[in-house]
């Protein structure tokens, strides 16, 4: 049996659930992994204020990786371990692409600021719980950024993902997702497995070695990379496809648990 040397998991819809609720239960798992000398690793599609506002999660991680393998950063040492930016052609050619399409948002995820266009605002709901800005799309590539989302009422991801193929993206960015009707666009060759295997490196462990959990497109990269992948809650039919177990929402702890890697 694989003797399992580190846990890296996705966040929302994973071990986080709306309102940014994490259990007593994961929060408990987290802490018995640190106490172990297991290192717990964050790989999300968060920006790094959207993880440090959990509060009780994120003392226990060992790495955060954020904005789909873009950034990395210790939590404990408060330093920036690496971070990838899009091509700034690429950035405006996105900005130029989501302007010509009625009905489509687009947000940045600049290195200085969240910069959300106000269709990109309406198209979410509700403003995000972090520091963000409101730019025109003529004005939203002005800056750095680890990647772009863009969203529309109607078309799929799926379908979003083969119009921004057809256009030439997918030779100058990662695209993926971790919600309906939404993409997420990364520097080229950036993803959540390059991150976790940068991390991976840096804390010296073997992704062989390592057990994941995920829920959503932008989790397969990083489960081709793992020795054990977990589909957790109402994943993606492709997650459960690529995963070795899946287990409902919430059992995260449990699942450690069987696993031997913290106790019950």
């Amino acid at each position: 049996m694989t003797q399992w040397r580190a846990v890296v998991t996705d966040l929302d819809g994973t071990v986080v659930g709306p309102g940014d609720e994490v259990s007593p239960a994961t929060l408990n798992a987290a802490a018995q992994l640190r106490y172990r000398g297991v290192p717990l690793l964050a790989a999300t599609a968060r920006t790094r204020n959207g993880v440090e506002r959990l509060t009780g999660l994120v003392g226990h991680l060992a790495v955060a990786v954020g904005h789909n393998g873009a950034l990395g950063w210790s939590p404990s040492e408060n330093r920036t371990l690496w971070q990838r930016t899009l091509e700034v052609g690429t950035l405006r050619d996105l900005a130029a692409y989501v302007r010509t399409r009625p009905g489509m948002g687009l947000a940045v995820f600049g290195v200085a600021s969240w910069d959300l266009t106000p269709e990109y605002l309406t198209l979410r709901g509700r403003p995000p719980a972090e520091p963000w800005r409101s730019v025109t799309i003529e004005k939203i590539a002005d800056q750095p950024a680890y990647g772009v989302a863009i969203r529309h009422a109607t078309l799929t991801s799926d379908e979003m993902i083969a119009e921004l193929s057809a256009a030439g993206f997918a030779e100058r960015a990662t695209l993926t997702y971790s919600a309906p009707h939404l993409i997420e666009a990364g520097p080229l060759g950036v993803d959540k497995a390059a991150g976790v295997s940068r991390a991976l490196d840096w804390l010296g462990v073997s992704p062989a070695e390592t057990v994941a959990f995920g829920d959503m497109p932008n989790d397969l990269s990083m489960f081709a990379l793992v020795g054990h992948a977990v589909a957790i809650g109402s994943a993606h039919p492709a997650v459960l496809a690529a995963a070795g177990a899946h287990v409902p929402f919430g059992d995260f702890a449990r699942y450690l648990t069987e696993l031997g890697l913290i106790s019950a």
